[in-house]
């Protein structure tokens, strides 16, 4: 009966050591965007929030514009959570596109459990001013500089680090199981 008990303790500390890493799984949605922002206005952009429940706080890559709200606060384990980011211009930057990023960082506490980045094109006019032609980024860039694609704690897509954790405290129970099953008994 004591072998029962340990192991059955054995069982519940596993699965309260992954519980807090099923909690860390942000996805986005649509996974890229392309956004015009007047130069002397603001730009409304819709995404989808998934599998979160915190704060989500949101900033821009390579693109030296403004975003608000900078902090969200969403609930959406159960089903996504639509939230609205407003970008605003800056008529002193002049007419340009900018290839950059929508960082989404899920925060718990105030430590980062996870981060996604939603590719955004912005092409930012200021009246009376053209776009210029644009260059696709990778030629614009000398070959060593070319950035590298997202890394998974980057994407949206489904979470594959809990996952593995779950299997690996499964496997160390199983192992732990068939130990202690197969000892002789005095």
């Amino acid at each position: 009966m004591k072998r029962f008990i340990g192991i059955m303790a054995a069982v519940a500390l596993v699965l309260a050591l992954a519980s807090p890493l099923l909690a860390a799984s942000l996805g986005i949605s649509p996974s890229n965007t392309e956004l015009e922002v007047p130069g002397d206005g603001s730009t409304a952009a819709n995404f989808q929030v998934h599998y979160f429940s915190g704060d989500v706080q949101v900033s821009l890559v390579d693109i030296p514009l403004r975003v608000e709200p900078e902090v969200l606060h969403v609930d959406a384990l159960d089903e996504p959570v639509d939230v609205q980011l407003t970008i605003y211009g800056d008529e002193s930057l002049g007419s340009q596109v900018y290839n950059g990023y929508i960082k989404f960082l899920g925060m718990t506490g105030e430590t980062v459990a996870i981060a996604v980045q939603v590719k955004a094109k912005i092409n930012h006019i200021v009246a009376g001013q053209p776009l210029p032609q644009e260059t696709p980024r990778e030629e614009a860039l000398p070959p060593e500089e070319v950035p590298a694609p997202p890394g998974p704690a980057e994407t949206e897509g489904f979470p594959l680090i809990p996952i593995a954790g779950i299997a690996a405290g499964a496997a160390i129970l199983i192992t732990l199981i068939v130990v202690f099953a197969r000892r002789p008994r005095y």
